[in-house]
């Protein structure tokens, strides 16, 4: 039986935040949410301290901290909009070892990727690296996992897939071999392992490789979409190469664009834990397989009967 944990939760207003946030009021720890936007925190509202600001705010962040024993933080970018990539996953992270050094907090939870390293070639994963360095260096007593893609019923991966189906044409365009392999995490198992992590100081100062049972490719995982979703267009593969510059077009132009040149650079590499069981192996649970889960939870969402 886990401890009851007065717990800093930034993030939560996002797909893994609502799911961490909703196992941590489960468990009975007294939750404190630093949002943006008030108007997704809805979940929280009676059950947990709101509290309206930015992490990048030093101040706000401190006093975010002040009080509480362990900080979760799921704050990422992927992209630069709204933010940058470098203000949210690296000045983020610094802030918060700061605050939490300061607040004299026992253990940070810091939500990274599989394959953050240092490479000029690849802006996301330079970035979370370098985010997590900055919490090394603060002193504070910080558990990085590294999770593989986290799938759930919307959002995320779904809406990616769903943006590409939903591009007009004869056929959907997918970038070269779709060939990446991945381990793909079920969004309430990631959620159980971050929680997990709060009371686990023997992950102090350990980075942890997360991933499910199964490997897939990223073809598997758009196939499983349109299986689930009953979408039968034919496939055109382009070459990423031939694809970059109208990403780089596409990311200077939109708001949101489909793809931005980074992902597609990410598509080209492997993101595995390195073995299947490290679930069960490291948490002490078994983790949910993906494959039926997909099958289940990516069926079309049933439209709400119109009111008379």
């Amino acid at each position: 039986m886990q401890g009851v944990a007065r717990v800093l939760l930034l993030g939560g207003t996002g797909l893994l935040g609502r799911a961490v946030g909703r196992r941590l009021l489960a468990d009975g720890h007294q939750l404190r949410v630093l949002v943006r936007d008030p108007d997704r925190a809805g979940q929280y509202f009676g059950r947990a301290n709101v509290l309206v600001g930015d992490m990048l705010d030093a101040g706000r962040l401190e006093s975010a901290c002040r009080g509480a024993e362990v900080a979760i933080n799921l704050v990422a970018a992927r992209r630069n909009r709204p933010q940058s990539i470098l203000q949210v996953n690296i000045d983020g992270a610094r802030l918060l070892g700061e605050a939490a050094r300061a607040a004299g907090l026992r253990n940070v939870v810091h939500v990274s990727s599989i394959g953050a390293q240092l490479d000029s070639r690849l802006r996301y994963l330079s970035s979370r690296w370098m985010g997590e360095d900055r919490l090394r260096q603060s002193g504070v007593p910080t558990a990085i996992l590294r999770f593989s893609i986290i799938v759930g019923p919307e959002g995320g991966l779904v809406r990616d897939f769903e943006r590409v189906a939903a591009l007009p044409g004869p056929a959907m365009i997918v970038a070269g071999r779709a060939a990446a392999c991945f381990q793909p995490v079920v969004l309430d198992d990631a959620a159980r392992c971050v929680v997990a992590a709060v009371d686990r100081l023997d992950l102090a100062g350990r980075s942890v490789d997360i991933g499910g049972p199964e490997v897939m490719t990223y073809a598997d995982l758009l196939a499983r979409l349109c299986a689930a979703r009953g979408i039968s267009r034919p496939w055109l593969r382009v070459p990423v190469a031939l694809l970059r510059p109208v990403a780089a077009v596409m990311e200077a132009v939109l708001e949101d664009p489909v793809v931005v040149p980074d992902e597609l650079r990410m598509l080209d590499r492997d993101n595995l834990a390195g073995r299947l069981d490290v679930i069960p192996a490291m948490f002490g649970f078994p983790a949910t397989a993906p494959g039926g889960w997909i099958a289940d939870k990516w069926k079309p969402v049933p439209a709400a009967p119109a009111r008379s």
